[in-house]
């Protein structure tokens, strides 16, 4: 009896197989652009990697961040899918050269080169070229004018972070970095949730804030529950302080801004049992300022750090 061979077939692109709605409307007014973007994003990102690897994670983000800008444009009455393309250009830069922010250069910066070269060769039209251009800048220069495109996609991009998918590649960037749990909590955790409580004051457009409420709460109810879990199952026992952090005061308001920040460590010392004593201070960052807690036991010395930028609040 002959034996059949099996051929594997390979996936068809999920995009492709089952395009959203936004994804249609972006192939009516700018026909085949997706595909380009999601090409260059592709091959900058193997070129970091080193991986041939098909997925790619920076392009589902952005796909991700492209359909929140779409929903939350549309609820604006906004044009959506200017927001949604701008939304698809925001991080292409970010590995260009295959490099990780090349010069040093924000990835705004870079990702407006990477637009301006796809869109020319797509014969976008100049009037569109430069307002995308400037949507993109506006996300990272201080003390831009007001744009409601570049609110649209700020907004995206935070809530993109929370939520049940935001939760999800919270422990993919985890696994991308080599860390387990433990390491996960203890070095990523507390700003996870400082950002996931922050999140509706965090948005800058009324549609971003009623879906940042659901997010913020279902991304809090993970990480509490996930952490009682690991209490219960392994005998893990972590605990969650909220701590005051003092910006630095505003000379025209005239007093100094508080922002809450939540800090996840070991209810004991990991080695002896031992009390921590916690110092905190507040450290200016290359892009932002930063939240240093300093855990160190009382009893042994053990000592651990944990920091991260505070949310920009508007």
């Amino acid at each position: 009896m002959a034996m059949k061979s099996s051929v594997k077939k390979k996936p068809v692109r999920k995009y492709q197989a089952q395009q959203s709605e936004f994804l249609r409307a972006l192939d009516r007014r700018y026909p085949g652009i997706a595909d380009k973007i999601r090409q260059a994003i592709e091959k900058s990102e193997r070129e970091f990697s080193g991986s041939e690897h098909e997925d790619s994670f920076l392009w589902e983000h952005s796909l991700h961040v492209a359909h929140l800008a779409w929903k939350i444009a549309r609820a604006e009455k906004k044009d959506s899918t200017l927001a949604g393309l701008a939304a698809l250009f925001h991080d292409a830069g970010k590995f260009q050269g295959g490099l990780y922010h090349q010069d040093n250069l924000p990835e705004e910066e870079a990702s407006v080169r990477v637009a301006a070269d796809i869109l020319k060769a797509a014969g976008i039209k100049e009037k569109d070229r430069q307002r995308l251009k400037d949507i993109i800048i506006n996300l990272h220069l201080e003390g831009a004018a007001a744009d409601p495109l570049t609110d649209i996609i700020h907004d995206a991009d935070f809530l993109a972070k929370f939520g049940l998918v935001g939760v999800a590649n919270f422990f993919i960037k985890t696994t991308l970095r080599g860390r387990n749990l433990h390491g996960a909590i203890m070095n990523h955790l507390s700003k996870e949730m400082t950002y996931a409580a922050a999140l509706p004051l965090n948005m800058r457009t009324e549609a971003g804030r009623e879906l940042a409420m659901k997010k913020s709460t279902e991304s809090l109810d993970f990480y509490k529950n996930l952490l009682q879990e690991l209490k219960d199952i392994h005998g893990l026992s972590y605990e969650i302080k909220k701590r005051q952090v003092a910006l630095p005061s505003d000379r025209q308001k005239r007093s100094a801004a508080k922002i809450g920040a939540f800090l996840v460590m070991p209810r004991k010392c990991d080695r002896c049992g031992g009390k921590w004593e916690i110092k905190q201070s507040l450290e200016k960052g290359v892009k932002c300022r930063q939240a240093v807690f300093h855990l160190t036991c009382q009893q042994c010395g053990n000592a651990y750090q944990i920091n991260f930028c505070l949310p920009g609040l508007p």
